[in-house]
């Protein structure tokens, strides 16, 4: 019989309860699931929109029910400013324990495995990608293409989306207070009907939606239809009453190695 390796062993889970929900065997339930909790705690420390929590609500449009959690939040000092620039966004983040859940199920349905080659391998990958913060709403800040030039990206439903009004961009890359309020309340109305390619929290693209049992018509890269929204919206929220996130698994099965 072949031997479980000795990585395998590490990230054995704990919790008898998770157990019997997840499709993982039990024998694969063991002592290390902490282990892997701690490794996604180490990831949503680096969640750097989590900084000055305003208030909790449960009544977003599309969301009602679910704890999302509205922040403000400065960047570092911008290149070009020397200052900091301020975001605002609504987040609905996993805690740690459902984060490291969802990875091992996502191996293990990709993999078959919750070996640590692929656990830390996926949480890098979410690290690397969005510190596992989920931004159902709001502006996000990221110096993706220039180190400490922070750009301005607004999001809904975990996807960055544009904005029909030209008048609510900001040309200099610095939202003002009017704009950051307006992108806290903006619906399918305001934006315009191409969105960005991927979804939070693990830059799951429509291609792997579709390669993997998606049947929604969501367009691909080339026709990035606003309908994703829905889905995204929809999976997450499925996925947050779950062990399973369908979109991280659909990533997973596409691209771990």
């Amino acid at each position: 019989m072949r031997k479980i390796s000795a990585l395998l062993l590490m990230v054995l889970f704990t919790i008898p309860v998770k157990a019997q929900e997840s499709k993982i065997p039990d024998v694969y339930f063991g002592d290390s699931f902490g282990g892997l909790v701690q490794k996604a705690k180490i990831v949503l420390s680096h969640a750097y929109m989590v900084q000055q929590l305003v208030y909790e609500t449960d009544t977003i449009p599309g969301w009602e029910g679910f704890p999302v959690k509205l922040y403000e939040y400065k960047t570092g000092n911008d290149l070009y400013t020397g200052k900091p620039k301020t975001g605002k966004v609504y987040l609905l983040n996993p805690s740690p324990e459902k984060l490291a859940m969802w990875v091992a199920n996502a191996c293990w349905s990709a993999k078959h495995s919750v070996d640590t080659v692929y656990t830390y391998q996926l949480l890098k990958w979410i690290d690397g990608q969005s510190n596992a913060q989920f931004p159902v709403k709001g502006v996000v800040y990221e110096d993706q293409y220039t180190k400490n030039f922070q750009e301005p990206y607004v999001f809904k439903d975990g996807v960055t989306v544009y904005i029909k009004d030209s008048t609510m961009w900001p040309k200099v890359k610095i939202c003002t207070p009017e704009q950051l309020d307006f992108y806290l309340r903006i619906t399918n109305a305001d934006i315009k009907l191409q969105t960005g390619q991927y979804a939070r929290i693990s830059s799951t693209t429509r291609e792997d939606y579709k390669a993997n049992g998606g049947f929604e018509e969501v367009g691909d890269k080339g026709d990035r239809r606003q309908e994703w929204l829905e889905v995204v919206r929809t999976l997450y929220k499925k996925a947050w009453h779950s062990d399973h996130n369908e979109l991280m698994e659909m990533w997973a099965k596409e691209h771990l190695e």
